[in-house]
This record gives C-alpha cells, structure tokens and sequence, in this order.
C-alpha cells in the first residue's frame, strides 16, 4: 500500500476523487458486489492516495471490554493478531476517544505522556499503520456508532493539507463504508456452536500458526483446515480470520485461556 497516488504527488494540492470509491461501496449496499469489505478498503485507500483504511463499529453495550461489534480493516494480519494478544483495545486512544466522538479527530490530539499509549503509537509506527492517522466517527439511523479511520506516512505539512482539501470527501467516504459494513456482516447472535475441528483450528489459527502448520499439528490436510476455518468464519459471520477469532473469544465461543495453553 503506497501514499504516492495523490500525497506525494509535487506540486499538487492533495485533493482526491471519491467517484470510484462511491461506486464500488454503493454496489455493495445495493447488493451488487459481493466483495469482502477489506478488500474493498484496500483497493480505495490506494485509490486515494493513503496509507489504510480502518473500520470499526461498536457493540451497544459500552461496559464491555470487547467493543467492537464489527471491524474491517487494511491492516496486515501480523499486526491485527498483535493488537489482539496485546490486548491493545484497552488502551488504544483512537477506541476510547472514538467510541464517544461526536467530530472527526486527528490521532495526533491524542498523544499523551502515558506509558502505554506512547508504546501503542510507536508499535503501531513500527508496523507500518502510519505516522499520521484521522478518525472520523458515523452514527447511523439505529444509533450504532462506527468510527473509520484513514492513515498516512508522509510529512505533518502534507498531511494537514490533505486533511483541509479533501475532509468532506472523506466523510462521505465514512458514511459508505459504514452502510456497506452494515449489509457486509454483522455479529453473531450466541451462542454459536463450532465442531471441534473447526474450533481446533480457530485456536491454533489464533496463536499465529499458518494454514500448513495448523494441518501438519493436527494431522489434517491443508484444504480441510482451510475449510474448517471458513465455515467457523461463516458461523461467527466474520468477514476474516482475525475478526473471527476476537468474537469467538468475546461471545464466548472459545475461552480466552485456550490462547495460551
């Protein structure tokens, strides 16, 4: 994924074009295109010019540790399996200032001198998420609240121009993407029942194991692990593995201990 599209770009304001992007999402609200919403964000945040896209909608119960009823993101999957074993949901500012935001934010208000939200921001760098980032919080006619994020690697200066030039598109952009995640997925009413394999499977997937590696541990055949995984996906209604595996943890589908036998 590259900033070079429409940020790096000499000489030129950063403005962007939302055409393609709104086709694509509205297809999939109107039952259209039936691509997986990731795929989707990637193929717009190259469009536009930054660096990932993230979409995160939250439960209603705000007591809940696990907030986040849906989640859609560019993201590599390393890194989202590292924020899901750090526990990082219980610190990430752009969660806990996002899931009461009422205007877009730039993450950059929330630094702060705390230990752990200094570590998170510089793991998140180290890992490619961006140097700059902007969340943008949705509430749809239900009353869910959703926060999309943008992310970007070049300079403050470009980035403030790119914000000022382009901030209603990508409000535009939020509200899309968040109906299109609304037909997309949606959390799994529980409980859901897994057989044991797929269950199995969705553990050893969890702790970072590839497709190959949880065959060879369980004695199984690649495409019967990747067919065990597909249908504990569909059961839990997640639009990915890692998704998948936050949910089951937090309906309860798979303890939380199981991660770390």
């Amino acid at each position: 994924m590259s900033d070079h599209s429409v940020l790096d770009r000499p000489g030129n304001r950063p403005s962007i074009s939302i055409d393609t992007a709104a086709v694509r999402l509205t297809d999939t609200i109107l039952g259209y295109n039936e691509e997986d919403l990731a795929d989707s964000l990637k193929a717009i945040a190259a469009g536009i010019g930054v660096a990932h896209i993230s979409y995160i909608r939250f439960a209603s119960d705000k007591s809940s540790d696990t907030s986040m009823l849906t989640a859609a993101m560019t993201y590599s999957r390393e890194w989202q399996l590292r924020y899901f074993f750090k526990e990082y949901i219980k610190i990430d500012p752009v969660i806990a200032h996002g899931r009461h935001a009422v205007l877009p934010f730039d993450w950059q208000t929330l630094f702060s001198d705390d230990p752990g939200v200094t570590g998170f921001f510089a793991d998140a760098v180290q890992h490619n998420i961006g140097r700059n980032g902007i969340s943008i919080p949705v509430r749809n006619r239900k009353g869910v609240s959703s926060v999309v994020s943008f992310t970007s690697n070049v300079s403050r200066s470009e980035w403030e121009d790119f914000k000022t030039d382009n901030m209603v598109k990508l409000q535009l952009l939020s509200v899309l993407i968040d109906s299109a995640a609304n037909i997309n997925s949606k959390l799994a009413p529980a409980p859901v029942s897994l057989s044991r394999r797929e269950e199995q499977c969705l553990i050893w997937a969890a702790r970072g194991k590839t497709y190959q590696e949880i065959a060879d541990i369980l004695n199984l055949a690649f495409g019967s692990v990747k067919t065990h995984l597909d249908q504990a996906r569909h059961k839990l209604h997640c639009m990915n593995l890692t998704h998948a595996v936050a949910v089951a943890v937090a309906t309860g589908v798979i303890p939380p201990k199981a991660l770390q036998d």
